[in-house]
């Protein structure tokens, strides 16, 4: 952290992650050393914003006939950014205009399955997964092929 001089009474911490909860110290050092740091404050709560990382490693997972399996690793906790996060799973035949999108509402998921009689085995599609919260929607992932199960 910043050195603040001595005669300062409040200091701003800067470039900190949203919706995470924090707690500060202060520690005083002069000529002759540093001191014990001061009792942590209550702890804080920064505001809520839209998520700013996807999730990462999207990829096929093998499934029953007629499935298609998008996997990804789940974002941790700290870069969901807010409450109501969720993520938007995009898909679509390869090669074909217009994505179907579906809402996962769990935080903690890291698959959908999507299930289509009419989709025949080995079929590639284009999947993305996206974020979302409270606050608005964040980022896709990079856009992947992956195939439907056999």
């Amino acid at each position: 952290p910043d050195v603040i001089s001595g005669d300062m009474e409040s200091a701003m911490a800067v470039e900190l992650n949203p919706w995470v909860e924090y707690e500060f110290r202060v520690v005083a050092t002069n000529k002759i050393g540093t001191g014990d740091p001061s009792a942590p404050s209550r702890m804080i709560r920064t505001n809520e914003a839209v998520p700013k990382t996807p999730p990462a490693n999207v990829s096929g997972r093998s499934g029953r006939r007629h499935e298609l399996v998008i996997a990804w690793e789940p974002v941790s906790e700290e870069f969901q950014n807010g409450e109501g996060f969720g993520y938007i799973v995009a898909f679509r035949p390869n090669g074909t205009r217009g994505w179907k999108e579906k809402m996962v509402t769990s935080s903690d998921a890291s698959k959908f399955i999507y299930r289509d009689e009419s989709v025949p085995p080995l079929t590639p599609f284009e999947v993305k997964v996206g974020v979302y919260n409270n606050k608005g929607d964040g980022p896709f992932s990079p856009i992947v092929v992956i195939c439907s199960a056999e």
